[in-house]
Parts: structure tokens; sequence; C-alpha cells
């Protein structure tokens, strides 16, 4: 599995668990009693996992749209010196 897929992967479960922490507060009757407090941590855990990936996407300038990328690119390929090339005459 690459990095790319296992990030994004992180990004869903802390966003899916943001949610499922918001369920269990509001109605924690659906627990089995004693689980209330583990499932609190372990949801937390994965919340703070993907605000780490997202962090470490950011400085792996992963999260850069296509756009983005190709604006880059365009303006690396236009704002390149252009040198002299085997064969051209100045």
């Amino acid at each position: 599995m690459s990095r790319e897929q296992l990030a994004y992967e992180a990004l869903q479960a802390g966003k899916n668990s943001k949610h499922n922490l918001n369920l269990i507060r509001k109605q924690p009757e659906r627990l089995l009693p004693g689980q209330m407090e583990n499932a609190e941590d372990y949801l937390n855990r994965m919340i703070r996992f993907a605000d780490v990936e997202i962090k470490n996407a950011r400085l792996a300038r992963r999260t850069l749209t296509l756009r983005t990328r190709l604006k880059s690119l365009l303006l690396l390929i236009l704002t390149a010196p252009s040198d002299k090339r085997k064969g051209e005459s100045v």
C-alpha cells in the first residue's frame, strides 16, 4: 500500500472518528457498559493520528491539487533559462 493511500485512509478514519465520537457522547447507551472510556480513547487517538498525517502531507506537499501541480510545472518550464542546445547558433 502506498504512502499516499495510507495518508488518505488516515484522513478518512479521522473524519469518521470525529463523527463517531460525537455520536457516542450523545447516545452513550448504545455502547456496552464499561466500554465508553475505551471507545473515546480509541477515537481520540484516531483523530490525533489523522491530524499528524495532515501535517505530514502538507510538509511533503502531497495535498496539492492537480491544478496547482500543473501551474507549478508550467511556471517551471516557462521560467527555465534558455540554454544553448547542441547544434543551435546564436
